[in-house]
């Protein structure tokens, strides 16, 4: 496994959360269409659409550019989650006390997606119910999100032998 690298990169596009947002965007702009087509003043009715076309084009926007970026290699686990956290963070294999796969109730262990946490245990994810668990000591933990469990499950096993082996 020599020079193995798992990268995987999580955005909302394409996924329910999108869908969701243009299904409710797309009727409030239609019906402010409407609106201010049978307005008699127009200049108010053209600035509220304009307005709310402008808010929802950019919490649009906002949404379609978090992105979650992940990579395993020699070297450790690191990750960015763009565009709250734009600089790798980085923790070695000699930090990481334990790492697995596994399965959690956004909203019942984290409170949703998203970044999440408290002093002991922080979550960064976009959409799922999968991750990658860490403990860094200190009763620190680290959840990150991921939508290819199964691969990153078998990568992480193969990860683990080649840093107890110091290959």
């Amino acid at each position: 496994m020599a020079n193995r690298v798992f990268n995987e990169t999580q955005t909302y596009r394409g996924t329910w959360v999108a869908y969701l947002i243009i299904l409710v965007e797309l009727p409030t702009v239609i019906l402010l269409s409407v609106l201010f087509f049978q307005a008699e003043d127009k200049t108010e009715m053209g600035f509220a659409l304009g307005s709310v076309i402008l808010v929802m084009g950019a919490v649009l926007i906002f949404i379609f550019s978090i992105k979650l970026e992940t990579r395993i290699d020699n070297n450790g686990v690191s990750f960015k989650y763009l565009p709250f956290i734009r600089k790798w963070r980085r923790w070695t294999p000699d930090q990481i006390k334990s790492i697995k796969v596994i399965y959690y109730s956004p909203i019942t262990d984290y409170g949703g997606w998203g970044l999440k946490g408290n002093s002991t245990t922080k979550a960064y994810s976009v959409i799922g119910d999968k991750g990658i668990l860490m403990d860094v000591g200190e009763k620190k933990k680290i959840m990150i999100g991921t939508e290819r469990a199964k691969e990153l499950s078998q990568f992480i096993e193969e990860w683990k032998e080649v840093i107890k082996n110091g290959s």
